[in-house]
């Protein structure tokens, strides 16, 4: 049953918005990567639809991880998340405009996938066998449903969660209770659809049943950095006063750090069942981001990605300081984008032809272009509705909520 601790709540805050340096940099950063994704297309395709696929699926992945996030702090009963909900629900914005450009990535399938073409199949037998699933029919028919799903339920969390700051009661979280427990198995579902047909059919041959985990620990660990910059950056400046505090930022702050250790877990699982079978089969992806001058970039990943973070958020005060939590998580979706250029970056090109290393500058570019139209819209919705949810029944226990 709700209660009316209204008098007991400190004053709510204005809607937020971004600064406005924030929405001028989003948008200096939207022309940059636009810029630099026309130069790629004029020069060289698949430079450019490369580093399509990285940005999107970068931008996109922040977006999935809006819904999962809210369907997590659900079903766990998080009460410690409640004044900073409208963070994930803003991300989930991004659905929309993000599969619409996920979507149009179908239109490079001929630069980046050697399964889009017919007359490869015809001469490859393994091809040939994946052909049901590899093929552009059942490609845009799943990758579209994917996105709808995530679309949909995106809307149901927030239409729900809007419907309880109108009318309050223990309804409407009983109702995204249901919900979660739904899109999490259509999440796991969808998202190792998304991640096979995306990243790992860029090298058809090669295969791993640790792919579609750590793409979702990819998104897992980025998602939680997102939310951990635009928390700490609240507290910082006190957009959130009396309802957004260390405290809060603190359990952020491990579950960013668990997914640091979650993440190089994973990896490492990967790298070390390929190492140890040795099948020529799955050695392939290693062996070619070791060559061709890819070594150094393979190396850099677990400094970024794990060994880093992993020891800067390792005592307590650091989970609980936006100063630190901030460059900290900062520095993981620098990494993520790191990741996602080793996934595809050496993928482009095969034989003689097969890519060699180069510092991904057109790339970064291009991805720092889609991060921007991500903030933008992010800052859109984040502004559009109450900065808390003030009738949700657990409000009060998030206020003194202590670590």
């Amino acid at each position: 049953m709700s209660h009316p601790h209204h008098h007991a709540l400190p004053a709510v805050p204005d809607r937020l918005a971004l600064p406005g340096i924030v929405q001028f940099l989003a948008a200096v950063a939207v022309v940059f990567g636009g810029a630099a994704l026309y130069w790629a297309f004029t020069h060289d395709l698949s430079l450019a639809w490369s580093s399509y696929l990285i940005g999107m699926f970068f931008a996109l992945g922040l977006g999935v991880f809006g819904v999962a996030w809210l369907a997590i702090l659900y079903l766990s009963r998080a009460d410690w998340a409640v004044t900073m909900r409208r963070i994930p629900e803003a991300m989930t914005a991004w659905l929309v405009p993000g599969s619409v450009l996920a979507l149009l990535l179908g239109l490079g399938a001929g630069t980046l996938y050697h399964w889009s073409h017919p007359e490869v199949i015809a001469h490859d037998e393994l091809l040939r066998h994946k052909a049901p699933f590899l093929n552009m029919t059942t490609f845009w028919v799943l990758v579209g449903l994917s996105c709808l799903l995530w679309i949909v339920f995106a809307w149901r969390f927030v239409a729900t969660s809007h419907r309880q700051d109108r009318e309050g009661g223990i309804g409407p979280t009983r109702t995204s209770r249901t919900l979660s427990a739904i899109f999490l198995v259509v999440f796991a579902l969808t998202i190792s659809v998304v991640s096979f047909y995306w990243l790992m059919s860029l090298e058809a041959h090669w295969f791993s049943t640790m792919f579609a985990v750590l793409v979702f620990t990819d998104i897992v660990q980025t998602g939680l950095a997102f939310i951990a910059v635009v928390a700490g950056l609240m507290v910082l400046f006190g957009a959130l006063r009396g309802f957004l505090n260390q405290n809060h930022l603190h359990s952020l702050g491990k579950m960013l750090f668990a997914s640091t250790g979650f993440w190089a877990y994973i990896y490492f699982c990967q790298f070390m069942l390929i190492w140890y079978a040795n099948i020529p089969e799955e050695t392939v992806y290693f062996i070619r981001r070791l060559d061709n001058g890819w070594y150094p970039y393979f190396l850099l990943l677990p400094a970024l990605k794990f060994v880093i973070p992993f020891l800067l958020l390792l005592p307590r005060r650091a989970k609980r300081n936006p100063h630190t939590l901030v460059p900290v998580a900062l520095l993981i979706l620098f990494a993520q984008f790191w990741e996602l250029y080793l996934m595809v970056g050496p993928a482009i090109g095969h034989g003689e032809e097969a890519a060699h290393a180069h510092l991904p500058v057109i790339e970064f570019a291009v991805t720092l272009g889609f991060v921007g139209l991500f903030v933008l819209v992010f800052g859109w919705a984040l502004r559009r509705h109450d900065p808390v949810p003030l009738k949700d029944p657990a409000m009060m226990a998030c206020l003194e909520y202590h670590t």
